[in-house]
């Protein structure tokens, strides 16, 4: 058949197939640069007080009162001790205040780590929590006021 013979439903069709290709290709790309483009909301996550939550580098967690986000580690040395002791930093902020709050096992005892912000007593848990035990390397738990009984 030549061209002019080919019926007109027949040339719709391949325009039609020759589209969903296109479609195809686009539909790809928004499922992927969708996620990517809305990075910054899925790097935040709510959290409670006394529950087990995920860090890593970069991404923020909302607790009731202010947000937290880990900074990293750093080693600090001290003329009396060598080998040094390891942090372990995060950020703490509320719209305009920030601080920083450091938790380490200095000689190895594993303790949380009290801070004050906005005028309320915290504390930090790391690798342990007095109330829900041994905690993963990626996981912290926050408590609000002074429970501990030393």
């Amino acid at each position: 058949m030549s061209p002019s013979n080919v019926p007109k439903d027949s040339e719709n069709f391949r325009h039609v197939k020759n589209n969903s290709t296109l479609i195809f290709l686009l539909g790809g790309l928004l499922a992927f640069a969708g996620p990517v483009s809305c990075g910054h909301a899925a790097s935040e996550q709510k959290a409670s007080y006394g529950m087990r939550v995920k860090y890593r580098t970069g991404e923020k967690i909302e607790f009731p009162d202010f947000t937290v986000e880990y900074i990293g580690e750093r080693r600090k040395t001290l003329p009396v001790y060598p080998r040094g002791f390891l942090y372990y930093d995060f950020k703490v902020s509320k719209e305009k205040t920030e601080k920083t709050v450091s938790w380490t096992t200095g000689t190895g005892i594993i303790d949380p780590t009290d801070f004050e912000f906005d005028g309320k007593p915290y504390h930090l848990e790391l690798r342990h929590s007095e109330k829900l035990g041994k905690l993963k390397d990626n996981e912290l738990v926050i408590w609000q006021g002074s429970f501990r009984s030393r």
